[in-house]
C-alpha cells in the first residue's frame, strides 16, 4: 500500500488491565506461558503466518446497528443543543466505522488470545489493543492512502473509540507532512542488497522484540488486527485477505457496506475474517465471532466500559 504509515501510541495500556510489566519484555508483548505442548509446537510445523491463515466470511443482520447508530445520533443533536455541548464536541456523527472499531476492540479484549502473535516460533500475548486501518485522503484512484495504528484501552466504550478515531483521522486527511513517503522514495533507489539487509534487520528486530524507537513507529505490520472497512468505498461484497508474513499482525478483518436485506426486510452487512491458527484454536475462534454476533445484535453494550478485563497468561 502507498502513501504514509503513521502509528498513534499515545494510549496507555487499559485502566481495567492489571498485569505489570517485567522488564526484559518485549516491546510489545510477553510470553505466553500457559499454552498447550501441541499449540507450542505449531509455529514449528506451520512457519509462515499466511500459510497457516484460517478464514471467515459471514453475513451478519446489521438492523440493530442500523437503529442503534440513528439513537446515537439523535441523542448526540439534543446534546449538542444544550449546555452539555462541549463535552461531545470530537464527535461530529456516529458512523459504521465507530460501531466497528469499538466493537472489534471489544473483542479483542474480551477475547485476548486473538491478541497473541508468534515471532520466533514462540507464541506471545500483545501488551495493547493496536489496530490498523487505512485513510484515503479523497475517493480517486490517485488518492493518496495512509496505514494509520491507533492504540485502544481494553475497557473502550464506543465514545472513548470515538475521540481517539476523529483527531487521527482528520489529521493524516489534512496532513500535507509526506515524510515517509519521502524516505521509501530515497530508500528504494539504494542497491538491492542494502534493501535485503536492512529488511532483514528489520524482520530479526521482530523476532528478538526490541527495536529502535523509529522503527517501531515507521512499522505498521506490528499490530492486533488490521481493519479494511470497504463499506466506507460503497464496496458491499468483501473480499478474504490473507495475513502478512512479516509483522506480527494475527488478524485481518475486512468489512462490507450495510445495506438492504437481500431477503426479508431489514439490513445486512458482509464481514470476512482471516486468523492464524497458531495463536488460538478453532473453537476459540468460533467462538470470538459469535461475541461479535452477540455485540452487532446488542450494541447498546457499547456504550458502557468493561469492569473486568480477562488477562492472558
Amino acid at each position: 500500500m502507498g502513501g504514509n504509515n503513521t502509528k498513534n501510541n499515545d494510549s496507555t495500556e487499559s485502566r481495567a488491565y492489571k498485569r505489570e510489566r517485567k522488564k526484559g519484555e518485549r516491546w510489545d508483548g510477553y510470553l505466553v506461558k500457559n499454552v498447550a505442548s501441541f499449540q507450542k509446537l505449531m509455529p514449528y510445523l506451520m512457519k509462515t503466518r499466511n500459510g497457516s491463515s484460517i478464514y471467515f466470511r459471514e453475513k451478519f443482520d446489521a438492523t440493530n446497528i442500523v437503529e442503534y447508530l440513528n439513537k446515537k445520533n439523535k441523542e448526540l443533536e439534543q446534546i449538542k443543543n444544550s449546555e452539555n455541548s462541549s463535552d461531545f464536541d470530537f464527535i461530529e456523527k456516529y458512523n459504521y466505522n465507530h460501531f466497528f472499531m469499538a466493537a472489534i476492540t471489544r473483542v479483542l479484549a474480551l477475547r485476548p488470545q486473538l491478541n497473541r502473535f508468534v515471532a520466533g516460533k514462540k507464541i506471545y500475548q500483545r501488551h495493547n489493543i493496536e489496530l490498523a486501518y487505512v485513510v484515503k485522503k479523497e475517493l480517486s484512484d490517485e488518492g493518496e492512502e495512509s496505514v494509520t495504528i491507533s492504540t485502544f484501552e481494553r475497557d473502550s466504550k464506543i465514545e472513548d473509540v470515538v475521540k481517539i478515531l476523529t483527531p487521527t483521522i482528520k489529521g493524516v486527511k489534512n496532513s500535507t507532512d509526506d515524510d515517509h513517503g519521502d524516505f521509501l522514495d530515497t530508500f528504494i533507489k539504494l542497491p538491492s542488497f542494502i534493501i535485503s539487509f536492512v529488511v532483514m534487520l528489520m524482520n530479526f528486530c521482530i523476532i528478538i522484540g526490541h527495536a529502535p524507537k523509529f522503527l517501531r513507529e515507521m512499522d505498521i505490520m506490528q499490530c492486533s488486527a488490521f481493519i479494511s472497512n470497504l463499506g466506507s468505498i460503497d464496496l458491499g461484497t468483501v473480499p478474504i485477505h490473507h495475513l502478512y508474513d512479516r509483522g506480527t499482525c494475527s488478524v485481518f478483518i475486512t468489512i462490507g457496506k450495510v445495506k438492504k436485506a437481500t431477503i426479508g426486510e431489514g439490513y445486512e452487512v458482509d464481514v470476512s475474517v482471516t486468523l492464524d491458527e497458531r495463536v488460538n484454536d478453532g473453537i476459540y475462534s468460533i467462538n470470538s465471532l459469535k461475541l461479535l454476533q452477540n455485540i452487532i445484535d446488542n450494541p447498546e453494550q457499547l456504550d458502557e466500559r468493561l469492569k473486568e478485563v480477562p488477562i492472558d497468561i
